[in-house]
């Protein structure tokens, strides 16, 4: 009988341990600089000639053999969370139209709820899920996906440095 109450002791103090070390997530959660990437498709009906590739929004021209091209769409760069709600892109490089608006210097604001959360303005906005988080609580991977759900308009990772 000793050892029953003993065992469910420790497996009712081993599950409040695990659900103590999650339970504070919150914007405080993002803090610091991440680098992040995200990465969408666009696909374009068109063709080729001479090594060009023309985009056709209606039919076809007869000389020509059609078909849809993916063409990889990316953005690069670093975001500093301050821990308060606010994340600034201290860089962004888009590669064939990007993935989302992040621009350099651009201020969006965040929130966190358990492991999810937004970052947006008024015209773009991206969908996170909170990864590893190091001793002080801070998430160190986040995903992150464009808030339109569509896996081709993007979806990448932010590390912390």
């Amino acid at each position: 009988m000793i050892m029953i109450k003993k065992a469910a002791f420790l497996l009712m103090a081993a599950v409040v341990l695990a659900s103590t070390s999650f339970a504070g997530t919150s914007v405080g959660s993002l803090k610091g600089v991440y680098r992040f990437q995200i990465a969408g498709v666009r696909n374009e009906n068109g063709y080729y000639s001479g090594g060009a590739w023309y985009q056709v929004a209606g039919a076809c021209p007869g000389s020509h053999h059609c078909f849809v091209q993916a063409f990889l769409r990316f953005t690069y760069g670093t975001v500093s969370f301050d821990g308060a709600g606010h994340a600034r892109f201290l860089s962004a490089t888009s590669v064939n139209g990007g993935c989302g608006g992040a621009a350099e210097s651009q201020v969006w604001s965040y929130s966190i709820s358990d492991f999810d959360g937004a970052m947006s303005t008024a015209n773009s906005g991206v969908y996170l899920t909170l990864g590893k988080f190091n001793p002080a609580g801070v998430a160190t991977v986040v995903a992150i996906r464009t808030a339109d759900n569509n896996p081709e308009t993007g979806v990448g990772v932010a590390t912390l440095r």
